[in-house]
């Protein structure tokens, strides 16, 4: 016996949260895509039924005609209509992300003894910090630009989130209501406590003063607290500057790190105590993230034993201090096991640091080494709270469709990961393994995910990988996307401010491959040197991608555009930034020799590269993406390219100017005329650009 679901299911429920409307309205969408419209007939329903089961737990199992979910809370029903939908219906958890296309069927046939059944999750709550979030907030579906942060929030509710930062400081605020709506519970960023508005935001021309100030604070705290009760919070306790930058560097009197500490744990106390007077059982947090870490580490910041420690990567996938500026310690912040009380951490699949991060790619170290280092956390005790920056989400798909298997599970095979995903999400899989859900199926024309489409995904993964240019010898020493535009940028700028001496802020960099560079000559060519071998193994990697690109798109047309919007993207983008970053060495390079035509030469092709980089994303907007790379504005390829036609102009002026002809006699008249000095020039003088054209139809092979 059997019972079958079909385009006359519907869902039928008590009264229930607001957050389970939700779920409800995305599952009946997916049975609109799941059954053909014309197909009718004997049906089961989706039943919703209240059960005595545990908080975020769900049953679902055929009961009579219908298919019954049982749930306790308004979490269990929403993770289990959301598991039917992708175990019974086939869609995905990033389905939004990655433009799942679900072949219509007339109907699922479910045997009698169908069964799905939650398990206790790895981690107790999780979810994304929509960080940096400039894509999203500039981007708009169906001329609606709230619903690409509802797609966000039912994204982490699939994967078996919970809990949400809803955008950036005040940023965030707008989208709030919305990630409440939808039962996530809200953590506050550790610039603003207890959701408070700012000191500076309330006392405009104030520089505001512990404990003189103690009265005011007080005041900003409880209305943050008033503000958000009635919904799920996980309380953030915390004293920072404004600005996000330590208390002292605006209040000086505190010189020391026992001063220090002693301030900030009176002030997390009160916040702490505040908190236990309105909410008195919801959970709390503290970031151990910079200066904070280092006064608990030095045992100087205490705080009640119930309050989570939320300890921080650098950016880069490792349990360590982050580099700021040219200060990169290293400092271990791997919880401790050892360590009484409550700890989580603060993860990043994407980073902005205007240095070597990646924003607009995924991380580019080995995932291996990510799952081994979230491995770790969970043998230290990390389990409470895992908050993990995913800033616009789309270019971090499958880094964060394996941190959120390791939130669930604890553990997770790379190799079979990689498998799972290119068939999950490029050949037509319904993979529900690890989800404690029925064996794994699959459902599309072939019955079963076409193994060459898998493979080609994969290698291009592995690729991607492969081809990172390592800037130190750690295994997170990667170096993202900004490495290519904020370093090239930097490089320019000072060698049209300085060009004698090296940038300092740039020591890092050199610091980190263990060079002394005494001049800004000698930075060039150490940043040359990693670029290099980059960009030839780059060029191969977008090769290598577009061949595989080509023989997928025959057999699945579908799958190749995804790898187009996605893997080919990436590698594209690599290698003309990197190329670029290049050229740009050679530019200076010559530039320094007094090769003033040269050095012009190879900032143009320099440019190129990078408004080819910015071409690269924007080609990719088809349908609802349509906008979604045009507010690059963080890494900004399109602002490197900017800063290198500034460049190119001080070239030319030193070269050519100021009179500005010899170039044009020497690029855009006949050979005879050159050296005939009768007159200067008898034309308009061409802009740089047009200069750069005639030079490349002389030097360009």
């Amino acid at each position: 016996m059997s019972i079958q679901l079909n385009g006359d299911t519907r869902i039928i429920a008590p009264d229930l949260p607001e957050s389970v409307s939700y779920a409800i309205d995305d599952v009946t969408r997916d049975l609109g895509k799941a059954f053909t419209a014309d197909a009718h007939g004997d049906h089961g329903d989706i039943r919703l039924r209240f059960a005595d089961l545990a908080d975020e737990q769900y049953a679902v199992r055929v009961d009579g005609n219908d298919l019954l979910l049982e749930a306790g809370d308004d979490l269990g029903f929403i993770y289990g209509l959301y598991a039917i939908s992708r175990s019974v219906l086939g869609v995905t958890d990033l389905w939004f992300w990655n433009d799942q296309h679900i072949e219509p069927a007339d109907g699922i046939d479910l045997d009698d003894d169908f069964r799905l059944e939650s398990t206790r999750d790895a981690v107790r709550y999780k979810g994304f910090f929509i960080n940096d979030e400039v894509l999203l907030e500039d981007w708009s579906v169906d001329n609606d630009p709230e619903l690409p942060w509802r797609r966000a929030f039912e994204t982490i509710l699939r994967l078996g989130g919970n809990t949400a930062i809803p955008g950036s400081g005040q940023r965030g605020e707008p989208h709030l209501p919305l990630a409440r709506r939808m039962g996530l519970y809200i953590n506050q960023h550790h610039a603003t406590p207890l959701g408070a508005r700012l000191f500076s935001e309330a006392y405009p021309g104030v520089s505001p003063k512990w404990p003189e100030d103690r009265e005011r604070f007080e005041s900003l705290w409880r209305e943050g607290i008033e503000a958000n009760l009635g919904g799920r919070t996980i309380w953030t306790l915390g004293f920072r500057g404004q600005g996000d930058s330590p208390f002292w560097s605006a209040d000086p009197r505190y010189t020391t790190d026992e001063a220090r500490g002693k301030v900030m744990s009176e002030v997390i106390q009160r916040q702490y105590d505040m908190v236990r007077e309105l909410d008195p059982n919801a959970p709390c947090s503290v970031y151990l993230y910079g200066e904070s870490m280092d006064l608990y580490r030095k045992g100087v910041l205490r705080f009640p034993d119930d309050v989570i420690k939320i300890w921080s990567d650098n950016g880069f996938g490792r349990m360590v201090s982050r580099r700021q500026h040219n200060d990169n310690p290293r400092i271990d912040a791997m919880p401790n096991a050892a360590d009484a009380g409550r700890n989580g951490i603060y993860y990043h699949a994407s980073f902005y640091d205007l240095q070597a991060a990646n924003h607009i790619t995924q991380l580019c170290v080995n995932p291996r080494n990510v799952a081994a280092e979230l491995e770790q956390v969970l043998a230290n005790g990390g389990s409470d709270l895992w908050i993990i920056n995913s800033s616009n989400i789309k270019p971090h798909a499958f880094m964060l469709d394996l941190i959120a298997r390791l939130w669930r599970e604890g553990h997770a095979n790379v190799d079979a990961v990689e498998y799972e995903y290119a068939a999950r999400y490029f050949g037509g899989a319904i993979i529900t393994e690890g989800r404690k859900e029925p064996e794994e199926t699959y459902r599309g024309d072939a019955d079963a995910p076409n193994m060459n489409v898998m493979r080609a995904v994969v290698d291009c993964l592995e690729g991607y990988w492969q081809a990172a240019v390592p800037y130190g010898p750690n295994w997170d020493d990667k170096a993202g996307e900004q490495f290519f535009n904020h370093v090239p940028r930097m490089l320019a700028v000072q060698f049209m401010r300085d060009r004698a001496s090296a940038d300092p802020e740039l020591k890092w960099m050199c610091d980190n491959g263990g060079i002394v560079a005494r001049s800004l000559a000698d930075q060039v060519a150490y940043y040359r040197s990693l670029c290099e071998p980059g960009a030839a193994r780059y060029r191969e990697l977008a090769r290598r991608d577009e061949i595989a690109v080509l023989q997928v798109e025959g057999e699945n047309p579908r799958a190749a555009r995804l790898m187009r919007d996605s893997l080919l993207l990436q590698a594209r983008l690599y290698r003309h930034c990197v190329q670029g970053a290049l050229m740009l060495c050679r530019s200076l390079q010559d530039a320094f020799d007094g090769h003033w035509r040269h050095a012009f030469y190879h900032a143009g092709l320099a440019r190129e590269e990078y408004l080819a980089a910015d071409h690269a994303m924007r080609s990719r907007e088809h349908g609802k993406w349509r906008g979604f790379w045009r507010n690059d504005c963080l890494t900004d390829v399109k602002q490197t390219a900017l800063v290198l036609e500034s460049l190119m102009g001080y070239l030319r002026a030193i070269g050519d100017g100021p009179h500005y002809y010899q170039w044009k006699r020497d690029f855009l008249y006949p050979a005879w005329e050159k050296d005939v000095m009768v007159i200067m020039n008898m034309e308009n003088h061409e802009t740089d650009q047009e200069i750069f054209a005639a030079m490349k139809a002389t030097w360009q092979d």
